[in-house]
């Protein structure tokens, strides 16, 4: 979506940020906020692709932040929108950094999970390895949402947060938890195999 709105002419600025603003927080309707993200689409792209540092992780960020939008403009009394989008942008990536480094998972196997033992599924069952034999049991053991989440992201070349929420009729947020604690379980159940 931030793909196709970078490609947009901006639109005219006759009506101000405040008033856009303004008639959202009386509407409450997703799409009367649909003016004000399209202006700020190229700034939060930006932020989002310095502080995240791929394009792919900003554009799903920028779909998060339309989900942050919707849900705390209405809330905020807000002066200057542009400087508080600019906050709220920065937190949003900066507490997504945050929780990737906290997590033992986004340091001790994202090799792993970047690596091409992943891809190595989609070979023809006569040549694969033992070790895919076992990452893929790994995988058929996983929750019926983590396993779906994981084939999509993993093994279907292009797949997006977004992408995957649509098709599995999810949240982000929810594809999002669903990968994480998906890679934690395929790391336990590999480490376990492997000891026996």
């Amino acid at each position: 979506m931030l793909r196709l709105l970078r490609n947009k002419p901006a639109p005219k600025k006759a009506v101000s940020d405040a008033d856009l603003l303004a008639y959202f927080q009386r509407s409450g309707s997703a799409l009367d906020l649909l003016p004000l993200y399209e202006r700020h689409a190229e700034l939060i792209y930006a932020l989002c692709l310095r502080y995240l540092g791929s394009p792919q992780r900003a554009e799903d960020a920028g779909m998060e932040i339309w989900e942050v939008l919707t849900d705390k403009l209405p809330k905020h009394d807000i002066r200057n929108f542009r400087s508080w989008l600019q906050t709220t942008v920065r937190n949003h990536c900066l507490m997504q950094l945050r929780r990737e480094n906290r997590d033992p998972l986004q340091q001790a196997d994202g090799a792993f999970m970047q690596s091409d033992r992943l891809l190595h599924l989609k070979d023809e069952p006569g040549h694969q390895t033992e070790d895919t034999r076992l990452l893929y049991h790994c995988i058929k053991q996983l929750k019926e949402e983590q396993r779906r989440c994981v084939q999509l992201f993993y093994l279907k070349k292009g797949e997006s947060y977004q992408s995957i929420a649509t098709e599995l009729n999810l949240s982000i947020g929810s594809v999002r938890s669903h990968l994480q604690n998906g890679r934690r379980n395929l790391k336990i159940c590999l480490e376990g195999r492997a000891t026996e």
